[in-house]
């Protein structure tokens, strides 16, 4: 199955570096773009960063600027699912107490063609509550993990300060007007292990590391499309995998034996034909057993009954090769009392669970 390992942010931790159009030199990390056109916020510098040799700073404010902001913008690999949880996680430091204003923006048109100004859009969250504003110190990284439950429209992220005043606090260095906040490290994952990333973000990230405008380049395209904005991505949407299950009772099988009853193919005819045509992750059976008879026995008949179940299945469900996975537990997870009939009847079971992405 499709692992989170990737997330759904390429580049988060800023080492893979562009090489722009204009220079063709490397000013810039992959995926990530700023409203600072040029090389004001790409720190190459592994004492700064918080792993590896690079790191990204936003503009809070500017010592002799009023409002002056930049933001962090990239697109997403793979759409969300509306009203599913997603965890954005990044390390962020300060020297300044300002890391609560701090928020995430998900929209979906490209922030850098629509005029954003900070002070006047209102974030997805804020760090409020995730991070104290006394929190600051530019030897500290702090971890930050929010959870968001997805609306469905989110195309873009963007990460600022949105505050509504302009900061003003002391310079701690007279020679640097500005008054960063670094970030590094940046990820979001799907909090429900039943969704997996997009088929197609592969070549979502090639088309995003294919953006190569970082200077000149970049600012007459984001004046052509300042009036006209393209239309949003049409994203792919996460996949997401649905278990069906079924249970086989004790009585589709021979009684004490592995092999399967006639009656028992008309079952599992039917629930083959329902799965035709799904993407189908894998398939896995389980088989069970009552506690009576020795434990030798009961995990080779519990084994066997899988096998055969998973055996007549298999080739019925997917015209590709299916992942299968076969477990004889015996008697180890009983349903019911093994101290009745009735009980150890429910017992002796073969359970199958069809892991199927929508």
């Amino acid at each position: 199955m499709q692992t989170h390992s990737q997330g759904l942010l390429a580049n988060g931790g800023f080492e893979d570096i562009n090489v722009c159009t204009e220079y063709n030199v490397e000013c810039a990390p992959e995926a990530w773009m700023s409203s600072l056109s040029g090389f004001n916020n790409f720190f190459r510098d592994p004492g700064r960063a918080h792993s590896g040799s690079n790191c990204l700073g936003i503009e809070a404010a500017h010592f002799q600027k009023p409002y002056n902001r930049s933001y962090l913008r990239s697109r997403l690999l793979c759409g969300l699912r509306k009203d599913n949880l997603y965890q954005i996680s990044f390390f962020i430091k300060s020297a300044f107490p300002i890391m609560d204003s701090v928020g995430v923006l998900f929209m979906d048109q490209d922030p850098l063609y629509g005029k954003i100004f900070m002070r006047g859009k209102e974030p997805s969250f804020y760090l409020k509550g995730a991070v104290s504003a006394s929190e600051f110190g530019d030897s500290a990284w702090r971890k930050v993990s929010v959870e968001y439950r997805a609306t469905g429209n989110e195309a873009f992220v963007v990460i600022g300060y949105f505050a509504k005043s302009d900061y003003k606090g002391k310079r701690l260095n007279e020679r640097e007007n500005r008054y960063y906040i670094f970030l590094d490290d940046i990820s979001m994952t799907p909090l429900d292990p039943n969704e997996h990333l997009c088929a197609g973000w592969e070549q979502a990230k090639e088309e995003i590391y294919g953006e190569n405008e970082r200077h000149e380049l970049l600012d007459r395209k984001i004046k052509y499309y300042r009036n006209k904005p393209p239309p949003p991505p049409q994203l792919e949407r996460n996949t997401y995998t649905v278990i069906d299950t079924l249970i086989l009772p004790d009585i589709l099988f021979e009684t004490g034996k592995a092999a399967l009853q006639t009656g028992s193919f008309t079952v599992l005819d039917s629930i083959c034909r329902q799965v035709q045509g799904k993407q189908i992750d894998s398939l896995v059976i389980k088989g069970h057993t009552d506690n009576t008879g020795t434990a030798a026995i009961n995990e080779a008949l519990s084994s066997n009954r899988a096998k055969n179940v998973a055996d007549y299945m298999a080739p019925r469900i997917s015209m590709m090769p299916v992942p299968v996975f076969i477990y004889g537990l015996a008697d180890s997870v009983p349903v019911a009392s093994n101290s009745t009939l009735q009980g150890r009847q429910k017992n002796r079971r073969v359970e199958i669970l069809l892991y199927i992405r929508e």
